[in-house]
């Protein structure tokens, strides 16, 4: 029994690990400072703007939903989940308005 629980609360763990990178290379969260055609600012809950480039494959997601860059206002809350390169791979926005 002990043995077992062992092995599952590791399994657990290991999935976690994997969930908790799953987009890898950190995130950005914050207030939408600016927003452009090519890069995002962000005044982040640590009290500094940071730029992120925007590409052509940036996905946004508005709750759950399928959302556009049109989306994205000056002053709304974001989540930027940054890719490889450190440009942006998602930007997540609540739900609602």
């Amino acid at each position: 029994m002990k043995k077992t629980s062992i092995l599952l609360s590791l399994a657990f763990v290991l999935f976690a690990a994997g969930l908790a990178f799953a987009h890898g290379h950190g995130h950005v969260m914050g207030t939408v400072a600016a927003v452009t055609a090519d890069r995002i600012d962000v005044h982040t809950t640590g009290g500094k703007t940071v730029s992120v480039p925007l590409t052509s494959t940036t996905k946004y997601v508005k709750g759950k939903a399928h959302a556009t860059r049109d989306d994205v206002h000056v002053g709304g809350r974001v989540v930027v989940h940054l890719g490889a390169k450190g440009a942006a791979e998602e930007i997540h926005l609540p739900a609602g308005k």
